[in-house]
């Protein structure tokens, strides 16, 4: 009896060996392929769709201009950053 189990465990090893290959493949492509998918198909120029924030400032006296040049000049800072962190 033995020796009918053990001829049997020989023939089932290289099917095991193959089941392994297999799955350790399935495994793979699983892991990676929507990886490569995303990436082939998105887009690599993103348009920034965001509204630009308006302020309603009266002005009063000469302080509000300089205000305004530094809320602006804030705003081109902002948009040049997500500009740049969307090309990476």
């Amino acid at each position: 009896m033995d020796s009918n189990s053990q001829s049997a465990n020989t023939e089932e090893l290289p099917s095991q060996r193959v089941a392994d290959v297999v799955g350790t493949a399935i495994a793979m492509l699983t892991l990676t392929l929507p990886m490569f998918v995303i990436g082939h198909y998105s887009s690599s120029s993103v348009s920034d769709n965001r509204q630009p924030l308006t302020y309603n400032l009266q002005k009063t006296d000469n302080d509000t201009e300089l205000i305004n040049s530094e809320i602006s000049s804030i705003y081109k800072m902002n948009k040049d950053t997500s500009v740049n962190s969307l090309k990476q």
